[in-house]
């Protein structure tokens, strides 16, 4: 097992997941792309490199405040790339943090405005490139250090020989050292949100309304934040969740002027336009979770990541959910102003393990189980551009982030979470005493519930809303051809 793990972090250090082409990309103004195509660099640099990249390429240095970092700081740090010869229309930068150790920690923190609007396709000789970069060390970093390490690598190739060649200056995995950061782990955030998911208090139809008696008592989130880097969705999100004996249980409320969305089938790549997306990691392990989205026309996306994103998704999955779509406004219709889209989805039981039935849960879930879950809601603007929220904030770079997913206690329907009896060995369950991390559903009684952290206040729930036309869809069976891979 321990080979296992050793091994799999070695393939994810060496992964540089080209996740920026086509997905979540933000339209740059020519004029920041002017701005940053220099004469010369700085006079003083923070640290000067000056590797040499195969001759084509100087990575000069970078102006950085401060050589320590605190969990969850967030980072700016500016490079400067000498242009030598033009590489030629293949190549793409990374950006990687590394941690220290056999299992380090370990950051894919790719994505910079330069990279989008100027990428190495366009370099020219002469050229001197100031990248200026934003990243947040996960709240979740063990190691005492953080080294940032940069390089080009060929689109569709992402082992660490496929790197193009460092023939000199400092070097780690065939990339460039840019510097290394001192962590300071004695300060930082607290880690992701808890939450205390109450049982339903009766039944609930999927309908696209969170109006039945299931959902009272129902933890509610607050305003989505919006993701560290991505300008604002159009209008708030907030969401709330149950569950009962046969599914998990999730509503989602969207404010948008301009709901939108070209993508009608199943497996579609829902993700590129309006759409919400959520995260289930059942045993909280960051090894193996299940992602699922609708969108506006109530098309649904599954896959399963046995392992973590640096790794390719199974395809092959398909999650018998169901799910109910409410428009505010009309679809796709961009001459009017929209007030938004609503969506109730059910999630059985059968569908959270993936595709590994050996997956350690009890299912359904007993009170003091926990799991890690995140939802995210992605809003298309009319000028193209992708915004992100989430029920827990997360970074614009990465969707997907693990050591960013809510902590999800369940509890009964009274909140409390003592564990019911073991009729037999089953499986073990971590167990949150009554009164401990996490909220009472809007409504609730449980006077011992502090409350959960930033972004996670209790809401009530909204006022009645002018209906619009509701969108049921059955599950579809999954199509056998390929897809591209989800953000």
């Amino acid at each position: 097992m321990r080979r296992t793990i050793v091994i799999a972090a070695v393939i994810m250090m060496a992964a540089c997941v080209d996740k920026n082409a086509g997905q979540h990309q933000k339209q740059i103004d020519p004029g920041y792309v002017a701005a940053n195509l220099l004469a010369a660099p700085p006079e003083r640099l923070s640290n000067t490199v000056n590797a040499d990249l195969d001759g084509k390429i100087v990575y000069l240095g970078n102006l950085v405040d401060g050589d320590t970092l605190v969990p969850g700081q967030k980072v700016t740090i500016k490079h400067y790339w000498k242009v030598e010869e033009a590489p030629g229309s293949e190549w793409r930068v990374f950006s990687h943090l590394r941690g220290e150790g056999k299992n380090p920690d370990f950051a894919n923190v790719d994505a910079t405005d330069m990279r989008t609007g100027h990428p190495p396709a366009d370099w020219k000789k002469g050229e001197i490139i100031q990248d200026e970069q934003q990243f947040t060390l996960k709240s979740d970093w063990h190691s005492p250090t953080a080294t940032l390490i940069v390089g080009l690598y060929p689109k569709g190739k992402h082992g660490v020989g496929d790197r193009m060649k460092i023939k000199s200056g400092p070097q780690l995995d065939g990339a460039v050292i840019a510097v290394k950061f001192n962590v300071d782990l004695s300060k930082g955030p607290p880690q992701p949100g808890t939450i205390k998911l109450r049982k339903a208090a009766g039944p609930i139809t999927v309908d696209g309304k969170d109006n039945d008696s299931g959902w009272r008592g129902a933890v509610a989130s607050g305003e989505f934040p919006t993701a560290e880097g991505s300008p604002d969705p159009s209008g708030k999100t907030v969401a709330r969740m149950t569950y009962d004996d046969t599914a998990l249980y999730l509503f989602i409320s969207s404010d948008d002027t301009d709901v939108a969305s070209q993508y009608k089938n199943q497996d579609d790549s829902l993700w590129k336009e309006d759409t919400v997306e959520l995260f289930i990691d059942a045993d909280g392990n960051r090894h193996g979770y299940v992602e699922l989205q609708v969108n506006p026309n109530n098309a649904h996306f599954d896959t399963w990541w046995p392992n973590t994103r640096a790794q390719p998704d199974d395809k092959t999955y398909t999650a018998p959910m169901t799910s109910a779509v409410n428009m505010r406004g009309t679809l796709d219709n961009r001459d009017d102003t929209d007030q938004g889209w609503d969506v109730e989805i059910a999630i059985p039981w059968a569908a959270v393990k993936g595709k590994d039935e050996a997956m350690n849960v009890r299912l359904p879930p007993q009170p003091g189980d926990q799991w890690r879950m995140n939802v995210v809601r992605v809003d298309k603007g009319k000028d193209a551009s992708i915004a992100a929220a989430s029920w827990n904030k997360i970074t614009y770079q990465d969707f997907h982030a693990l050591d960013r997913m809510l902590t999800v206690v369940f509890a009964d329907a009274n909140g409390g979470t003592t564990p019911p009896p073991m009729v037999d060995a089953g499986v073990p369950s971590a167990t949150l005493p009554d009164g401990g991390a996490g909220a009472g559903g809007p409504g609730g009684n449980d006077k011992n519930a502090p409350a959960i952290d930033a972004g996670m206040a209790i809401r009530p729930a909204h006022p009645t809303r002018p209906q619009g036309p509701i969108r049921a869809t059955p599950v579809v069976p999954k199509p056998s051809g390929p897809a591209a891979p989800p953000p």
